[in-house]
């Protein structure tokens, strides 16, 4: 058979999201989570009082891609966007760049001048994408401390209490000289 060109031709749109979309989100673009949180995820959003606006991109009637624009409580006039997903056989038909353009007239409409996505650094190709779409890095240096392992090392140290005293008294010594250098 010769290929053919049937001139099949689709429209795309970028919508709100409301709460009947939660099945076909689930489908197309969340299976790996049950329907169940998908429609719990949904509906918080549609709830949360204009501090996160949902966007669907809808083909044919049907939900093939979605983002979220949240709004930062600390700094109006950055907006946050997060849970971009687009159906596999949309990727190529440039769905994603829609989102993110009606994502940024969102966070507009709604005061903000600043878009930020946060990505793991390990994500290379993902951060490429959004550099495309001209995000840039901005230096962050994220620091933590894992709180639970200290916890269980304050009770083990109480329980041997002489060993305790000794190591604290050489803790405190290195502490403070750590602060005064």
């Amino acid at each position: 058979m010769a290929n053919q060109d049937f001139g099949l031709t689709g429209a795309l749109k970028v919508r709100p999201a409301e709460e009947g979309d939660a099945a076909h989100l689930h489908t197309f673009c969340f299976p790996e989570k049950t329907k169940t949180q998908v429609t719990n995820e949904l509906q918080a959003d549609l709830e949360s009082d204009g501090q996160t606006h949902r966007l669907v991109a809808e083909s044919s009637g049907y939900p093939i891609g979605q983002i979220t624009v949240s709004m930062a409580t600390s700094d109006p006039e950055v907006a946050q966007i997060g849970d971009l997903a687009v159906s596999g056989p949309f990727r190529q038909l440039k769905v994603a760049d829609h989102l993110i353009e009606a994502a940024g007239t969102t966070a507009e409409e709604n005061g903000a001048k600043i878009l930020e996505i946060e990505l793991p650094s390990s994500e290379t190709n993902v951060i490429q994408r959004y550099k495309d779409w001209g995000f840039v890095e901005k230096p962050l240096v994220i620091l933590q401390k894992t709180l639970e392992a200290e916890e269980a090392e304050e009770v083990e140290e109480v329980e041997d209490t002489d060993a305790h005293e000794d190591q604290t008294a050489e803790t405190s010594g290195e502490q403070q000289e750590l602060l005064n250098a």
